[in-house]
């Protein structure tokens, strides 16, 4: 009776295709890595080196990626080095793997790949999710599972840069999924093919040529088949993959119906198996080359298959003892991690809480240097408008000292040199009208010309000196609100309409003044803390015997303001007090438009200087 033909050829080119690295390529890589590891004093290049190492056995010998994992996760915890000890994890969660532990590289890759997303590192989860596939392929055989996992990493490859490791994916994902139709293995094959293609992997390549091959066969196409099998095993062998080889030589074992020939390529593939150190594809092949031997009841070579499967088991049993070991080992580190993390967790709660505590105190302490500090600022700006004050009132007891002496001077030279001018002039008109001498008369009249002309410049002068007094004290008064104005009020914030009427500043006094700008004073304070405004006016002029001060801004208004807002109504009770201090009258009109604030001083009150 015919023997029925393996059907694990999808399953071994899906396990294959996730590390495809040429082995001559692997070699030369681990002789680098070993020869530089003595020389590395860094302990954060240490760990990754032996990363490099444990992911360079992954499909070489799983004892000793399991070893260099181990040690670089034994290093990693000792320095801290949090993604070296992410890297050994993913290094020794493979050796699990390839070991049969199942459930345990599973635990181990569900925590990375968590690790993973949270570090949004695409690359490295499409890693993870391919080899939670294999796992699951090989162990759990959870199909949907497995298929969902194939579909997440060809979401997270939309992430990626560069996106090489697509490649497997796509071809995985047609190995994995048997549910899909030829057409949707041809498109999934295209994308493989054409990413291999643009970064020159030839190994994919070899790969997609072999899939093409499967689906010749699936369709009835052995003959067209056979050469393009052939020719994969030619390219397997020149560029010294040993994966590819040994697929390639399944898939002719698959495609033989002669089971002398099928023979032949099983020891083929059983000479590859040892050239890859992989015990248990060494184990794999024995056995079927075993239903091949017996089914042509050749019983030299059945006692030979035997010998070299018993040779095979007892090598993978000393392996296994190895590794039994070494996983001992690796439970006490783990154990040793979980309570270190424990006293991390305890020591890190502790800060945390002396770390609050120290806030509290600091705060507690900015918070009364800010009190002392606002306190001590009020306490300045009371003695900088003290200061103000005085200066303001010392600049125009100095201008009332000039404006004295100027219009005394003025009205001296005009009732004394003026007045002695104007009679030395009526008495040179007298003699003049009084002689009959010709030539007495010209001399007389040039000595009244002179006279009269000195009598002009006089008395103008003595008006200007008058009238100039008046004028330089209502120009220093309109300056001083222009300038309290623009150092509280910057353009750049307000738009200020200053308008300072000359005339109805002549019969205020000093007093007056000062109290005037007092007035300004608080209502632009309180325009700037609490108006929100962008338009502010002043208007000072004379109407009916009365000075009028308006003070008008484009803020929210009083109605909007809260009742509890104490310094606003002392700022307004301020007006109110400087207003009937100088017999006047204060009238505020409010609304969401704006306020203004309407001050009236009678005249008579503020008695002239």
């Amino acid at each position: 009776m015919r023997r029925r033909k393996p059907t694990t050829y999808p399953l071994l080119l899906f396990l294959f295709c996730l590390y495809h690295a040429p082995a001559r390529c692997q070699i030369q890589q681990i002789n680098q890595e070993l020869h530089q590891l003595p020389s590395i004093k860094d302990s954060v290049s240490l760990v990754n080196s032996l990363n490099q190492l444990g992911a360079l056995y992954r499909t070489r010998n799983a004892d000793s990626c399991f070893y260099y994992g181990m040690e670089a996760k034994r290093l990693a915890t000792n320095i801290k080095y949090r993604q070296g000890q992410t890297d050994a994890d993913h290094v020794i969660a493979f050796a699990l793997f390839k070991k049969g532990l199942y459930a345990e590289s599973l635990e181990l890759l569900g925590d990375l790949l968590a690790q993973y997303q949270q570090l949004d590192d695409a690359e490295k989860m499409i890693q993870a999710y391919l080899d939670m596939a294999a796992v699951e392929n090989k162990g759990i055989s959870d199909r949907p599972k497995i298929i969902s996992l194939f579909q997440k990493a060809i979401q997270a490859g939309k992430k990626l840069e560069k996106d090489s490791i697509m490649s497997q994916v796509y071809i995985n994902y047609c190995s994995g999924n048997p549910d899909l139709t030829e057409d949707s293995v041809r498109y999934y094959l295209h994308k493989s093919r054409e990413i291999a293609s643009r970064y020159k992997d030839e190994s994919m390549l070899i790969f997609n040529q072999l899939w093409q091959a499967r689906l010749m066969i699936s369709n009835g196409q052995k003959e067209e088949a056979l050469p393009l099998i052939k020719q994969s095993l030619h390219d397997a062998q020149r560029i010294g993959n040993a994966k590819l080889e040994f697929n390639a030589l399944v898939a002719l074992v698959n495609y033989e119906n002669n089971p002398q020939k099928e023979l032949e390529y099983l020891y083929q593939e059983y000479e590859v198996a040892q050239k890859s150190g992989d015990k248990y594809l060494e184990i794999y092949v024995l056995n079927i080359a075993l239903e091949v031997a017996k089914q042509l009841d050749d019983k030299d070579e059945i006692i030979n298959i035997y010998i070299e499967l018993e040779k095979a088991l007892t090598a993978d049993w000393e392996k296994s003892r190895k590794f039994i070991g070494d996983y001992v080992r690796y439970n006490a580190i783990e154990n040793d991690n979980r309570l270190l993390s424990a006293e991390n967790a305890q020591r890190t709660l502790w800060l945390a809480i002396i770390s609050a505590a120290a806030l509290i105190v600091v705060l507690a302490i900015y918070l009364i240097m800010l009190r002392r500090s606002r306190k001590a600022k009020q306490q300045i700006e009371a003695l900088n408008n003290m200061a103000n004050m005085q200066i303001i009132a010392i600049e125009e007891a100095k201008h009332q000292a000039v404006k004295e002496e100027q219009q005394r001077l003025g009205q001296d030279l005009h009732d004394g040199l003026s007045s002695s001018m104007a009679g030395i002039k009526h008495q040179v008109e007298i003699l003049s009208m009084d002689t009959d001498d010709t030539h007495l008369k010209a001399k007389l009249a040039i000595l009244q010309a002179e006279v009269t002309k000195a009598y002009t410049v006089a008395r103008a002068k003595s008006h200007e000196w008058f009238n100039a007094a008046e004028g330089q004290q209502e120009q220093s008064f309109e300056q001083r609100i222009i300038l309290l104005a623009d150092s509280a009020l910057p353009d750049s914030r307000y738009d200020k309409d200053i308008h300072i009427d000359d005339s109805s500043l002549l019969r205020v006094n000093a007093d007056t003044r000062i109290a005037l700008l007092r007035i300004i004073q608080e209502a632009i304070t309180n325009i700037i803390k609490h108006a929100k405004a962008k338009s502010v006016g002043i208007l000072l002029y004379e109407e009916m015997d009365k000075l009028i001060l308006a003070i008008h801004d484009d803020g929210k208004g009083l109605g909007e303001q809260k009742s509890g807002n104490e310094k606003s109504a002392m700022g307004l009770q301020s007006i109110l007090r400087r207003t009937q201090y100088l017999n006047g009258e204060l009238k505020i009109q409010s609304d969401t438009n704006g306020t203004e604030i309407m001050v009236s001083i009678p005249l008579k009150s503020v008695v002239y200087d």
